[in-house]
Parts: structure tokens; C-alpha cells; sequence
């Protein structure tokens, strides 16, 4: 489908001066002589499965809430149900979703000939002809599903079925043909249906009757049969409402005129003639005869009837245009037939130059002369006898059947304002010449020269990429005229396409022959389809399909899916939703997004850029523009608001009533991240700092690092210590150090550390946390040590020195400072050194003597205090300075004893702290 449109878009840089043809990939061809034209793309195709020219698609409906179409299968006599929507997926096939079947439509029933549906789509209607077709049909009133609600019965053949723009009225076009041998010839009339008040199952419904009078019927209007009556000879074809519902429009095909119809009062307000086209003027020609084996469309002294067959009205700058399809038709009945050829009415002419506005007598006795009347020229063309006739009995004109063109009529006067003149026959000759008036059974060349032509069927409008268009269906060469008729007085040609394929010279047509023979067309604006593009509907009557073509330039910038490559876009995307947001991890410093679009016609452009180029993304919020723009150039703009989370987040506290409040949104910070709180300086000996509970959560649910740094303490931990069920608080309280030991040797101040949560205290954790001093100077003697409240000393722990910083890691809180380690076993030693000198003065003065015998501590000892020396002297001076030997050994006893009691105290001392040590 791509291909095909990159080939529809390029067309009008192919064309040329010359009329170009484009055979696209999807089997439509596409003919035009503009560099600026209504690009059509062939979407799809419905096909009934028909036998071939059996009538299994004849008109087409759609309701736009559910993208159901309902066709009428003249083949099967059933309402086909099938659904457009897949065709935004790029779907050829249609699908068939019901078929409803005449048999149970609840009436008697010969055939379905038409369907509408209402425009608040609450329901649809059937026009159902009786088997008997000269007896009254009914109208089927069924749910959207193909449920039969009720029945209303109008008059014979009811051939066509619409509603007024408000929905509260429906109109029946009974066209009251006669029967075979022509001995019944109901009269026509329209029906109206009030259904103001819905239709609801089992409903009886109002209907009044609109009949036809002499009196409103102008004297100049066609009668085909001599021996009938107005209301019996008029045939109501088609209708279309005005926009205020005011009036209808009936076109009355067989008397080549037009019925206006009161609606309110349920009058014809006027029958109007259409009059003769003149095929002498300059602007009016025709190829005519099927013999002369050329394409040879020049002026003729030929007046044609009109006779549309499908009409439409549109709304041009304030004022009311009808459209109507000039296909030309003729009574054709075993009882009776006005058709004839003009080789078998040669002996009743008597040309008048006066009918003529493009000869002159001589110029048309020469043409007679010349062979006017042979197979080459006029003699094949079909002529009507129902035409005037002179005194003499001749008729004064060659009448021929259908203008083979569109028209555009004064809705007010019903006055001719445009006719596209002889346009159709030259398009078709200069882009399909090989098969020039080709028949819709059979690919031929000019076999229709001699009868209606390309026949025009049927014409609907509708507005593309604010210019409004008509498209005229060709029933029998196959495809579709495009006009621009933003000027309704002065339309000008822009395409010519068809899905019809054709397989060869005097080949019959086959499913193979693509879509053939458009019969009912419908138009789709582009906010009721499934595409977001306009579409046109061609119901094909020979090849019995549907074809569904894309019209114009997407004006549909709208985003059928958006994909970002990293992360989730949140809310889900939604082709009404425009702004999204999206998180992507710290690491993600680029994104790409795409986008599909519902038109394959619209491109997407992202930060002004081909979304195939990554976006780069700085860390915290960023807004990434996605915009879509359409064909003609409507643009949709999404925006994607990126958050990407930072690694780290730095928070220089600020102290409120309650201590320390952490403000920093820790949403916006990525998984494994480090949340960094400066504490600031204060007056006071603790700050405490303090974790909402939804904090906590989210610093679980990131598992992130927090450090809390003050002067000289850094305290790094994460909180899986904790639970998320309330505030945790962390206190950092500077204690007075003259209370403690060693308080000379600390290099920092002592901090009592502790985390709150729920009134208790969080002693144990079960990731260490870790600890980081700042000293004034480098110092490797420095460590840290935690009070051991039970031994009422300090305790050291391994240390970590980086530079200045010394650092250690611990599983519980408590009193925490860094002493000097150096300074503290020097004070030992000393302390040791001082033990040791003791216990040798004591051992000196009881047992140590000089040369001569005496005391050798006794001056010192004496120099300290005069207790000492009575204390040590006496004794010696009643023993000469010696002891007893039971004494002595005692003595030795004792000393042994002692040591042996601090030998073992010391080693219960330092088990005690290595076990402590290696908890710790």
C-alpha cells in the first residue's frame, strides 16, 4: 500500500503537457492533464461473489460510528453488511459481515432496490419493490445490526430511499413503471415517512403520499407515452433534500425533468424540464456511430435529452446546486417502445435549422445530402419517437437519449448554470483510446458510440482539502470523472480514474476485470472514516464489488502509535492524547521515539528531526517535540516530557522548628543512586535529620546510598535497617570530651550517633554503615575508636587514612571519635614503665642490700616521706637488714602468685577484645 501511495503522490510530476496515464500498484489507473490534481489511492474492495453483470453490488450506504456499509446484492436479494475499518490497516479485503436476506424481511418482496441510513445512524431503511412490481412495495425499517423494527407500505416500485438532512423524515422515490405489455402503468409518486419520533420495533408509522397533477406540471415537459397521464407517465428516479429540509428535489429520468417537492406540506411544488442539449454548438460533440471503426467526435445536428439518472445537491458560498448524472434512458416495454434508430426514421425527417443554434438550413440540407442518415454518421444513433412532430408529420430535429456529461443546475430557477459539454468523450479518447465507449460486459471499442456513450450514472460531491469536488460514475466505460467545482459555474476537469481492468479487445469481462460498471457511489468526509481521509464508495453492478479509493491529501495528522526505545510512556499512548511522560535511568543519555501514523500519507518529525536520529537527553526534565504532518500540510504536535534521573543528588539542608527536613524529590533520582546532605554549621551541640516515611519507601525502592555530611563527620548509609512504615530520624550530638580518657589525644570531636524510627533507636544494621572523620592534619597514627559502655574505655576499629580523611566502617552506634594511637600506647608504655618501677621498689626494700649491709633505697625512699621510712627501717634495724628464710620464701611465694594472677587477668583481657574486635 506504501508503494501505491509514494505513486499516486508523484503524479502530478509526471505529467506533462500530454495527457499522461499512471498504471499504479493497486490496480487503479489515473488519468490527468494537470501538475495539480486530486491525488486517489484504491484502498480496498468488497466483493459479493456475484456472477458476473448480475447485479451483486448495485447502491451503498455507511454509517460512520461503526464503519459498517450496506450494500444492496440484487443478485442474492439480500442487504450485505461488511466493515470498512480495516482498511486503516491497510486491508484490501473488505469482509463481509452479514448478509440479510430478502426472505426475511417480513413482506412481500420481489427485490431491494436501495438503502439509507439515518443520520443519527440509530437505525436503516430498505426499499423493497413487490414481486408484483406494478403493486405497492414497502419500505423495511431495521436496527444497524439487520434487525427488521417495522414496515411501512408505499407505492409501486419503490426504486430509491433517503432521508432529510434532520433526520426526521424519509423519502420514497416510487417510480411506478409500467408491466411488460404495458397494460398496467401505475402512477409515480413519493412517499414520506415521519419518523421525528424514531422507530422503534413494531412502530406504526405516519406516511403521506406526494402525487403528481397536471396543473404543476409545465407544458413543455416530456410525455413518453401518448395515451398516459402525467401522474402515470412520470417516474421518480432519485431524490435529494436541500440542507434545511425543506424541499426535495425528484428527478424525473424517462420525462427528462426535475420535480420540486414541498415537504412539509407533502406538494410537488412544480415539474420542470430539462430541455434539449444542443450538439451543434461549438462546446457539444459526440462520437455517434459504432460503424465507422474511429474515434470521430465532432458536432452533429443532434438535441438529446438529458435524463440524469443519480443526482446530489451541494451548498456553494450561500446558494443551492443540483448535480445530476446524465445517463439518458428510454421506454422500453414489450407493449410499448419509443426506441428507434435514425436509419429507420429517414423517410420522417424534415431538419429545420431552426431547432439548431450551430447551423443554418443550407449547412444542414448539405450534411443530409452528404449521408447524415448512413451507419458512418447518424444512421446508427438511437433516437426516440416520443418527440414533436411538425404538421406534416416529420419530425424537425434528430433526438438522441442522455447529454454524456454532468450537469449543474440553479436549485431556485432549475435553470442550467454548467454542463461539462463533450469533456467526458474527449477525456476518454485521449487516456483510454484502445478502448474508446467500451461496453461494461465485454472490453470493445466505441460499441456505445451509438447509444448513450459512457452513460453517466450516477454523481456525488464532497469536500477534499477544502476544495469541493463532483465525481460523475461512467457506468459503461468504468470509471470515474473528477471535476473541481469550487466555481459551480465554471468547474474545471481534474482526473479521470478506474479500477477497471481491461484484458483485452472483445474479451468479456471477468472477476478478473477488477471493478466495472460504477452504479452507486457514496462520499465519506474524512472525520467520519476509517482512515482519516476522504473516501469515495463505488458500488460496481457488472463485477458486483465495492471499491474503496482514498481521495486527496491526508489531512489526517494524527498518530496511530508512538514507541519510545528506553522506558514507558506514560499515560499508555492514545491517538487523542498529546502530552506524555517518560523516565529513563541515569545511564540513557539518548532516546529514540517513533511514530506510526493513521495517514500513510503523513510523515512524523521529532525535535524537527527524521525520527530516525536519536535525542539526546540532558539529566533532570526534558521536553522532546513530536510532530506530525499531514499531506496537506495539517500538523498534530505530540510532546514527550523526558525525566532522566540523576545519578546524585546534593542537598544543602536548612533547619526548620522540627531539625533538619530533607527536600530533595527523590523521585527524580535513579536506581543505586547517592543522596548527598549538607548539614550547615550551628550553634547547637546536635542536629538531628529527618526521613519522611515516603522517603524511606523510595530510598528502599531505589536502593539508594545516602551520605550526611557536618564539619568534620561524614555518616554514609542506606536504609534497608529500616522499615517504610514511619520517619526515621539521624542524630549527631557533639559530647564534652574532658569525661572521657585520652580526651588529650582525640584529633575530632566525639559525636553520640544515633538513628530513630517509631521512638526506638536503630543500634544493629545489617549493611555497615560507614563513618569518615575529617582531621586537621594528616596524621598516621590517627584511628578511630567507639566507646565500649560496658568496659567504660575506648575501643579501636580498623581504619581506612586518605589523606585527611580517616574512615571505618560499623554495624551498630555509639560514641565515635578518632584518637591519636601513637600518643595513646606511649601513655601506656608509660604507665607500664611506672608499674614496672614500682614492683621493683617494692622488691628492693625487702631484700636488697650493699657491701656493708644496709638499706640501699633507704635515703630515697625517706626523701619521699617519713611514713615510708619508719615503715621499711624498723624491722631492719632489729635484724641486722636480713630476713628470716621462711620469711624470704614467702615472699618469693607471693611474688610468683601475683605474676601468675596479672599473667592470667591479661589474658582474659585480651580475649575479651579480640572477641569484641571481631564482632566488630
Amino acid at each position: 500500500m506504501k508503494k501505491f501511495v509514494v505513486a499516486i503522490l508523484c503524479i502530478p510530476f509526471l505529467l506533462s503537457v500530454e495527457p499522461i496515464m499512471i498504471n499504479a500498484s493497486s490496480d487503479v489507473t489515473y488519468y490527468s492533464d494537470s501538475e495539480d490534481t486530486l491525488p486517489v489511492e484504491w484502498l480496498g474492495r468488497y466483493s459479493s461473489e456475484a456472477p458476473i453483470d448480475d447485479g451483486g453490488t448495485e447502491i451503498v450506504a455507511y454509517d460512520p460510528n461503526t464503519y459498517l456499509a450496506y450494500s444492496v446484492n440484487g443478485s442474492e436479494e439480500t442487504l450485505d453488511i461488511m466493515d470498512l475499518s480495516g482498511l486503516a490497516d491497510g486491508q484490501t479485503e473488505i469482509p463481509l459481515v452479514n448478509k440479510i436476506h430478502l426472505s426475511d424481511f417480513g413482506v412481500d418482496a420481489g427485490d431491494l432496490t436501495s438503502v439509507a441510513i439515518a443520520p443519527d445512524s440509530s437505525f436503516i431503511t430498505v426499499a423493497v419493490p413487490a414481486e408484483n412490481k406494478v403493486e405497492n412495495g414497502h419500505v423495511v425499517f431495521m436496527s444497524t445490526e439487520g434487525d427488521v423494527l417495522t414496515t411501512v407500505e408505499v407505492g409501486a416500485l419503490p426504486d430509491m430511499v433517503t432521508f432529510t438532512a434532520d433526520g426526521s423524515k424519509v423519502l420514497v422515490a416510487n417510480e411506478g413503471e409500467p408491466n411488460e405489455d404495458y397494460s398496467v402503468n401505475p402512477e409515480g409518486s413519493v412517499s414520506i415517512i415521519d419518523v421525528s419520533n424514531g422507530v422503534s420495533e413494531g412502530d406504526t408509522l405516519t406516511t403521506t403520499t406526494a402525487t403528481f397533477s397536471d396543473e404543476i406540471v409545465e407544458e413543455d415537459v416530456r410525455k413518453v407515452h401518448p395515451d398516459s397521464t402525467y401522474p402515470q407517465d412520470l417516474e421518480p428516479e432519485y431524490i435529494v433534500v436541500d440542507a434545511a429540509s425543506q424541499y426535495g428535489y425528484v428527478v424525473l429520468q424517462e420525462a427528462n425533468a426535475i420535480a420540486k417537492l414541498d415537504i412539509q406540506s407533502g406538494e410537488f411544488v412544480t415539474v420542470k424540464s430539462l430541455g434539449y442539449k444542443d450538439f451543434s454548438l461549438p462546446e457539444n460533440k459526440l462520437d455517434a456511430s459504432d460503424k465507422d471503426d474511429e474515434i470521430n467526435i465532432r458536432n452533429w445536428p443532434v438535441l438529446s435529452i438529458y435524463q440524469p439518472d443519480g443526482m446530489d445537491l451541494v451548498e456553494i458560498n450561500g446558494k443551492t446546486y443540483l448535480l445530476t448524472a446524465n445517463e439518458g434512458d428510454a421506454q422500453d416495454w414489450d407493449g410499448f417502445s419509443e426506441e428507434s434508430r435514425v436509419e429507420d426514421l429517414v423517410d420522417n425527417y424534415q431538419l429545420n435549422a431552426d431547432l439548431y443554434q450551430g447551423y443554418n438550413q443550407d449547412e444542414l440540407d448539405e450534411l443530409v445530402e452528404n449521408g447524415l442518415f448512413d451507419d458512418e454518421q447518424l444512421g446508427r444513433l438511437k433516437t426516440s419517437t416520443s418527440h414533436p412532430k411538425n404538421e406534416d408529420g416529420k419530425y424537425e430535429a434528430i433526438y438522441a437519449y442522455g447529454g454524456r456529461s454532468f450537469s449543474i443546475w440553479d436549485a431556485e430557477t432549475l435553470e442550467l448554470v454548467y454542463d461539462s459539454g463533450s469533456e467526458f468523450e474527449e477525456k476518454i479518447a485521449a487516456f483510454d483510446p484502445e478502448y474508446f465507449h467500451s461496453n461494461n460486459d465485454e472490453d470493445t471499442f466505441e460499441s456505445r458510440s451509438d447509444d448513450k456513450g459512457v452513460e453517466p450514472e450516477s454523481v456525488t460531491t464532497g469536500e477534499v482539502n477544502g476544495t469541493n469536488y463532483a465525481f460523475t460514475g461512467l457506468e459503461r466505460q468504468g470509471g470515474i470523472m473528477v471535476y473541481d467545482i469550487t466555481n459551480p459555474t465554471s468547474p474545471s476537469f481534474d482526473n479521470y480514474f478506474s479500477s477497471r481492468v481491461f484484458q483485452g479487445l472483445d474479451l468479456d469481462v471477468t472477476p478478473a476485470s477488477g471493478d466495472v460498471a460504477p452504479e452507486g457511489l457514496t462520499f465519506i468526509q474524512a472525520e467520519d472514516s476509517p482512515t482519516g481521509q476522504p473516501i469515495l464508495l463505488a458500488a460496481h453492478e457488472v463485477s458486483g464489488t465495492i471499491a474503496a479509493y482514498g481521495l486527496g491529501e491526508s489531512s489526517d495528522s494524527s498518530l496511530s502509535e508512538l514507541t519510545v526505545n528506553q522506558g514507558e510512556l506514560n499515560p499508555s499512548f492514545s491517538p487523542e492524547q498529546f502530552e506524555y511522560e517518560l523516565e529513563v535511568a541515569n545511564h540513557v543519555d539518548e532516546i529514540q521515539i517513533s511514530g506510526m501514523t493513521q495517514s500513510p500519507d503523513a510523515h512524523v518529525l521529532v525535535n524537527g528531526n527524521d525520527p530516525s536520529e536519536p535525542v539526546a537527553i540532558e539529566e533532570g526534565n526534558n521536553e522532546i517535540s513530536v510532530e506530525v504532518v499531514a499531506e496537506d500540510g495539517s500538523v498534530s504536535n505530540y510532546t514527550v516530557y523526558v525525566k532522566r534521573l540523576y545519578s546524585s543528588a546534593k542537598e544543602e539542608l536548612q533547619l526548620s522548628d522540627n531539625g533538619f527536613i530533607v527536600e530533595t524529590d527523590i523521585a527524580e533520582l535513579d536506581h543505586n543512586g547517592t543522596l548527598n546532605l549538607i548539614v550547615p554549621e550551628t550553634d547547637t551541640k546536635m542536629n538531628e535529620i529527618t526521613f519522611t516515611q515516603e522517603q524511606v519507601q523510595q530510598l528502599q525502592d531505589k536502593e539508594m546510598t545516602v551520605t550526611v555530611e557536618q564539619s568534620d563527620i561524614i555518616v554514609t548509609f542506606d536504609v534497608t535497617s529500616f522499615t517504610d512504615e514511619a520517619p526515621v530520624t539521624l542524630s549527631l550530638q557533639k559530647l564534652d570530651q574532658e569525661q572521657y580518657d585520652y580526651s588529650e589525644f582525640t584529633l575530632t570531636e566525639i559525636y553520640q550517633l544515633q538513628f530513630m524510627q517509631a521512638d526506638q533507636a536503630v543500634t544493629n544494621f545489617e549493611t555497615p554503615v560507614k563513618l569518615s572523620f575529617k582531621l586537621a592534619e594528616t596524621n598516621e597514627a590517627a584511628s578511630i575508636y567507639h566507646w565500649n559502655q560496658e568496659d567504660d574505655k575506648w575501643n579501636q576499629v580498623d581504619s581506612t587514612l586518605n589523606d585527611n580523611w580517616i574512615s571505618a566502617e560499623t554495624d551498630h552506634f555509639s560514641r565515635f571519635t578518632v584518637l591519636d594511637s601513637a600518643a595513646i600506647a606511649e601513655a601506656e608504655k608509660e604507665k607500664e614503665d611506672r608499674d614496672e618501677n614500682k614492683d621493683e621498689d617494692v622488691t628492693g626494700e625487702t631484700g636488697d642490700t650493699d657491701e656493708t649491709g644496709e638499706d640501699t633505697h633507704t635515703s630515697t625512699v625517706e626523701e619521699d616521706t617519713d611514713d615510708e621510712e619508719k615503715s621499711t627501717t624498723s624491722p631492719t634495724e632489729n635484724s641486722n637488714n636480713s630476713l628470716p628464710d621462711t620469711a624470704t620464701n614467702m615472699y618469693t611465694l607471693l611474688l610468683i602468685g601475683g605474676s601468675l594472677l596479672l599473667i592470667g587477668m591479661a589474658i582474659v583481657v585480651i580475649r575479651q577484645y579480640r572477641r569484641k574486635m571481631s564482632n566488630n
